[in-house]
């Protein structure tokens, strides 16, 4: 039978493995974050809220620069993570310029972003 202690430091080590795994792959946690952000200014933009789509999606994008020049700076020169986060980041600015075109468009603006 399983006590309360036992359960306790079953699931603390369980905790302190995940982040163990976590901190040695530092740019799952950049992509996470940053398409999470990502998705919620997606969010506000199906919304008609132009700009807070804009600053949600501003802080995704800066997120990923913010891994990239770590990893550039940084001793471990991981860089398997730097070209991951470098697609992420392509693919983030080439959505964010495809929606914001779409939304001039739509608002008979025309012309291209």
């Amino acid at each position: 039978m399983m006590t309360l202690s036992t359960l306790v430091l079953a699931t603390s080590g369980a905790t302190s493995t995940i982040f163990e795994f976590l901190s040695n792959h530092l740019v799952l946690v950049a992509l996470t974050a940053s398409a999470g952000w990502f998705y919620a200014g997606h969010q506000y933009l199906q919304k008609g809220n132009l700009v807070a789509a804009f600053l949600w999606q501003s802080i995704a994008v800066l997120l990923l620069i913010a891994f990239c020049v770590n990893v550039v700076l940084s001793a471990s020169k991981s860089w398997f993570s730097f070209t991951l986060a470098i697609a992420a980041l392509g693919v983030e600015i080439w959505l964010m310029k495809r929606w914001l075109r779409q939304e001039r468009q739509a608002a008979g603006g025309g012309g291209r972003a």
